[in-house]
């Protein structure tokens, strides 16, 4: 190898390393010019001598390289390191033993220091041996700034950290896991209080969650059989399925009494071979459940895949829950209350804490015999020898008195075994709380002959609780209340409706239920933005709270929709004087920057029992009066049986709209979603129009709402849903994949069945589930937070893609967003349209860009008009783009001939519109 450097430049420069360009020169007589007129010297090494010693005596290894990546040289020890003879590695290109998931960062790294002269950087990355072992390595590579003419331009220091790598990640999976368990733990404890449908629906979402598994299920048992009561993933199927309990894998983990692993089922004769084909595990764990001694059911996960199969790692993680499991079943299904509560939770954290327990042998007369190492430490003594004879010495003098009595009733009683809670003193003088749980053994007359003491270090898991204790509280609050104004939302205003209704049944009073929408409002986000109108609520609801009394409520239902409970007036007449009051209250204007701005409000009125006897009917009788106030300017209106029972033409249009449903008069119209930096189409939304017999086509406008009063927006959304997943299988039949996005409506949210209807329509019309995107609004999310997200989470579970439509239109919050299983979001066409004329909506647009990237979320924009739009999108960083720009929504024959003929890999800034 020879060494290259530009005249000159030697003196000035310094780099981290020693430079291989001196090695070969040593191999060649260690000797330049220079050194042959110093040779009265040449018997002494040279600085390229001790080079070239040091590069083949080093523990570490060197490699110099070439611009090409190829190795020029490479010392002894990176050849033993990676498996190589002698001299091997010459000629091989780096990225050759680098590991395939590591190559790209390799090459970029590499890229960037020869071409933008960067002089130097390191880290860590897995090579893979000649003989295919992979190991990690850190690797230091700095720039040779040679001549032009030099071989190699860059020398790596590479040192095996295999060892100490394979710790890390261990102990970061332990960590985990332990996290994992630990969190398991506290939402199948919380969720025990609940019915039995939720309390397995979230054992069984757990359990598939910790062990990553395809799917799990709960088989309960019932007579001689066993029946699936929950399931997920790949296990949904066999919901409600009935087999024998001696035909089931369940019976070996009863018999067992612990978790039965099953690593290899395809021919495994525990597992019933015809139901294992159906649902495709290749691995499958059963856990037994128990009410006390009486088996109950079991949990089972299951694995799809042949590489990755459940473990025993895996065994012993649900082996850990098992106690908590069966817990939470049995509290659910037979009430067991208290007892076997605390024997649950006892058996669980015997298991669960195992080793890391200290445990102390006493004596029949209370002395200290032993104590392994985790009581040592415990205690804070450095040996047994040093722990006091009487253990009761260490016993927090507040506490002493009553353990003792309590062990003493013990000894004394039939029992063998006692768990109690309370503090010890460490020999430093700690205080710590302990979980103790004392065993007696006795002899054959039933005399104590000794006692095991298992003790758990307590402080820092009470310390968690009751940080948890207070989060709680926070957490209720925030699903009980509007994030924006502070007052009850939907969910917490039903509850009072209710208690309200029950509190005057007994007494035989009223109550009135309120509903006001203000007027205009949609006039003050769009002209001031998006702060003013925050404003306006804000001050709304204050203002309506200071006129109520404390016994009444005002809630904010979404948007600018508010709902008051007026409890225990004597009369219409009361109710009057209060909206009275309100509506005084509203026409106050309220001042955002120096602006004057109106509050006005609709307000329709029902009362208790005159006009509904149920939550449900008082707000449904509410909401229509209040559209008649709206619709007559009537400032408030109390409800009219008359008017939206019987209304004839209302009651036309349901009959009408009930027909098309059934004639299959509404069609759909699809508009792509492309993707701005490609232009590619790869999925489309449906729209839904109403081919009337006499008007022609119908927007949704003109109908929606009175599908969603009705209750025909279930069958209307069910019957979208349909055609768009058989137009999207013609579409796949025809050489064309495309995804199908359909919007939502909040009564689709807050229906547990509807995940299973959809799941139906998916298998009836043979389409992926990864086809199918659902819309939701962000108002539509937040009517009931806690069931709507039991629906998005069973939904996303099936792969259904999920999408917030008009982002930034809502009053969310984010942190509840980003709780929800979305992937995608999409920004209202309002903001989009007008982000060229308002600074504040670009700001929005570029906002919202920005969140989605940070998120990992896909951004879509609506209302693209221009491809001005377009390319400022683009250049933003927006993923997709739907509007006017790209194509109006058209019938689905016309979009198949416009995919079909549009060029493809066309520039975005080309994309040809449809008129």
């Amino acid at each position: 190898m020879r060494r290259t450097q530009a005249p000159g430049n030697r003196a000035s420069s310094t780099r981290p390393g020693p430079d291989p360009g001196r090695f070969t020169d040593a191999a060649n007589g260690g000797r330049s010019s220079g050194d042959a007129a110093n040779g009265r010297r040449s018997h002494q090494p040279n600085g390229d001598e001790r080079f070239r010693t040091l590069f083949q005596l080093a523990s570490v290894g060197i490699i110099s390289v070439g611009r090409d990546g190829r190795a020029v040289e490479a010392n002894p020890a990176v050849e033993r390191m990676l498996g190589y003879d002698a001299g091997e590695l010459v000629g091989v290109r780096f990225t050759e033993f680098t590991h395939p998931d590591d190559v790209e960062i390799s090459e970029q790294q590499y890229r960037q220091m020869i071409k933008q002269g960067r002089s130097s950087y390191q880290y860590e990355k897995r090579y893979i041996r000649k003989d295919g072992e992979i190991i990690w390595c850190r690797v230091s590579v700095w720039s040779e700034a040679g001549g032009n003419d030099s071989a190699q331009v860059a020398i790596a220091m590479i040192e095996d950290v295999t060892q100490a790598k394979l710790t890390e990640l261990t102990l970061q999976e332990k960590t985990a896991r332990l996290e994992r368990i630990i969190a398991t733990q506290r939402d199948i404890a919380a969720a025990a209080s609940g019915d039995l449908e939720h309390v397995i629906q979230v054992i069984v979402e757990r359990a598939q969650a910790l062990t990553r598994a395809e799917g799990a299920m709960i088989h309960l048992i019932d007579g001689e059989d066993v029946v699936t009561r929950a399931a997920c993933g790949i296990a949904t199927r066999f919901l409600h399925n009935r087999r024998p309990l001696k035909e089931s894998v369940s019976r070996f983990a009863i018999a067992a009494r612990e978790p039965v692993l099953i690593e290899h089922a395809e021919d495994d004769p525990r597992l019933n071979q015809k139901l294992r084909k159906l649902v495709g595990d290749r691995s499958h764990i059963c856990v037994p459940l128990f009410a006390g001694e009486r088996p109950v059911g079991a949990v089972s996960v299951m694995s799809t895949s042949e590489d990755e199969r459940l473990n025993e790692e895996d065994r012993q993680t649900l082996e850990l829950l098992a106690g908590v499991l069966s817990e939470g079943v049995s509290r659910a299904a037979e009430s067991e209350a208290k007892r076997t509560q605390l024997d649950a939770l006892a058996r669980f954290e015997a298991i669960y804490h195992g080793a890391l327990s200290g445990v102390l042998l006493i004596s029949a007369e209370g002395q200290v015999i032993d104590a392994n190492p985790a009581m040592v430490q415990l205690l804070g003594v450095e040996s047994v020898c040093q722990i006091e004879r009487e253990f009761a010495h260490y016993i927090h003098p507040e506490d002493r008195e009553g353990v003792v009595a309590r062990v003493r009733e013990l000894v004394a009683s039939d029992s063998n075994s006692l768990h109690q809670q309370h503090r010890l003193v460490r020999d430093d003088g700690q205080v710590i709380w302990v979980s103790a749980s004392l065993s007696i053994v006795r002899d054959i007359e039933g005399q104590p002959r000794f006692g095991i003491l298992m003790v758990q270090d307590e402080t820092e898991r009470k310390a968690a609780e009751e940080a948890l204790l207070r989060q709680a509280e926070i957490n209720e609050h925030q699903a009980l209340h509007d994030g924006l104004t502070g007052l009850p939302n939907r969910t917490l205003f039903r509850d009072r409706i209710d208690q309200a209704i029950a509190l005057a049944r007994r007494d035989g009073g009223q109550l009135a239920v309120a509903m006001i929408d203000l007027d205009r409002f949609k006039d003050v986000n769009d002209s001031l933005g998006h702060h003013a109108g925050d404003v306006l609520l804000v001050e709304v609801g204050r203002r309506l709270r200071g006129i109520l009394r404390s016994s009444d409520t005002v809630a904010r239902l979404g948007g600018d929709e508010f709902g008051v409970l007026i409890s225990q007036p004597r009369t219409t007449s009361d109710v009057a004087v209060v909206i009275g009051k309100m509506r005084a209250a509203l026409e106050q204007s309220v001042m955002v920057e120096g602006l004057a701005l109106p509050a006005e409000g609709s307000i329709g009125i029902a009362m208790f029992p005159a006009h509904g006897r149920d939550v449900d009917t008082l707000l449904r009788h509410a909401d229509a009066a209040m559209y008649n106030a709206k619709e007559n300017k009537a400032g408030y209106v109390f409800y009219d049986g008359t008017r939206d029972e019987s209304d004839p033409l209302r009651l036309t249009l349901v009959s009408e709209l009930r027909r098309a449903l059934e004639q299959r008069e509404l069609v759909l119209y699809y508009q792509p979603k492309a993707a701005l930096a490609s232009g590619e189409v790869q999925s489309v939304e449906a729209l839904l129009r109403w081919n009337h017999p006499e008007r022609g086509i119908v927007g949704p406008d003109e109908f929606i709402p009175l599908a969603q009063q009705t209750g025909l927006i279930k069958p209307l959304t069910l019957y979208v849903l349909d055609e768009a997943l058989r137009q999207c299988r013609e579409w796949q039949d025809g050489g064309m994949t495309l995804g199908v996005a359909v919007n939502l409506s909040v009564r689709n949210l807050l229906d547990a069945d509807f995940p299973t209807q959809v799941k139906r329509l998916l298998i009836r019309r043979d389409v992926d589930p990864g086809l199918l995107r659902l819309e939701i609004t962000e108002s539509t999310m937040l009517s009931d937070p806690v069931r709507t997200k039991r629906v998005l989470d069973k939904l996303a579970a099936m792969g259904i893609a999920l999408s917030i439509d008009d982002f930034g239109t809502g009053y969310s919050s984010l942190a509840y967003l980003s709780q929800l299983p979305v992937n995608e979001i999409k920004i209202d066409r309002s903001f989009v349209m007008n982000m060229a004329q308002s600074d504040n909506d670009a700001v929005i647009v570029r906002s919202t860009i920005d969140l989605g990237r940070n998120l990992g979320l896909q951004v879509v924009a609506e209302g693209v008009e221009t491809e001005r739009d377009w390319e400022e999108l683009n250049q933003l960083g927006c993923t997709l783009a739907q509007g006017y720009y790209l194509t109006r929504p058209v019938p689905a024959a016309e979009l198949t001939q416009w995919l079909r003929q549009r060029p493809t890999g066309e520039p975005a800034a080309r994309i040809r519109r449809v008129a």
